[in-house]
């Protein structure tokens, strides 16, 4: 699972070298157990968003094949590498952040008071209310991009952050432990403008076990 290779590390870091030398492509995971499981969000608007969520998969794939096989025999082709090489961030770090999001989507239970995660909450936060406040205000900035409940190694510290491009604006060394879409794609045919309805939507299907589990990982991870 990407999630399991990545997860680890800053979602923009990509170790290109072993990256380059895995010989099997990725595959496009199946979300469509989703659909009619995520209240207020239509099958239309899951199915479009799965495709473009392909779309990256398959453009990850074209990009790794192209820098595999490119020579370089002048500086024209040299710089034709690195603007390739530029572009596999985006498109890469564009899977594995759709997959971060539908993956901790589905969710009906309401996170379990006192569990770590609340307790990280309230230890940062001062309260579930307060971070869920932070994030929902991170997510009405304006522009497009993501929110991203970050998860510090080395502070052990929750921070919610705004990144603006899938490869620009991570914290280096911060794990996302809860991933939310909010380029206009993710809610504009179901939403129109109201953003805040979306980030309703969304808190309201939060698999929080999912979450739970990324927290608890790092954790083990990290000791």
């Amino acid at each position: 699972m990407i999630l399991q290779k990545m997860i680890w590390f800053p979602v923009f870091l990509i170790a290109l070298t072993s990256l380059l030398q895995a010989g099997e492509p990725y595959i496009a995971k199946d979300y469509s157990y989703l659909i009619g499981k995520v209240p207020g969000f239509s099958e239309k608007l899951l199915q479009m968003h799965f495709t473009l969520y392909q779309g990256y998969v398959k453009n990850t794939n074209m990009i790794i094949e192209m820098i595999r096989n490119r020579e370089v025999k002048n500086q024209q082709d040299t710089l034709a590498l690195d603007a390739i090489k530029r572009r596999l961030g985006w498109e890469m770090d564009g899977m594995i952040l759709h997959e971060l999001y539908f993956d901790n989507l589905g969710g009906k239970k309401a996170l379990i008071p006192n569990s770590l995660l609340h307790q990280k909450m309230i230890e940062y936060f001062g309260s579930m209310d307060q971070w869920k406040k932070d994030f929902q205000n991170t997510g009405l900035a304006r522009g497009v991009g993501w929110v991203i409940l970050y998860f510090d190694g080395k502070t052990q510290r929750l921070c919610n952050s705004w990144v603006s491009e899938h490869d620009v604006g991570h914290i280096a060394g911060g794990i996302p432990l809860l991933v939310m879409d909010v380029w206009e794609h993710a809610y504009i045919t179901e939403y129109e403008l109201n953003r805040q309805g979306y980030m309703d939507a969304f808190f309201s299907t939060i698999d929080w076990e999912v979450v739970q589990n990324r927290l608890l990982t790092c954790l083990k991870t990290n000791n």
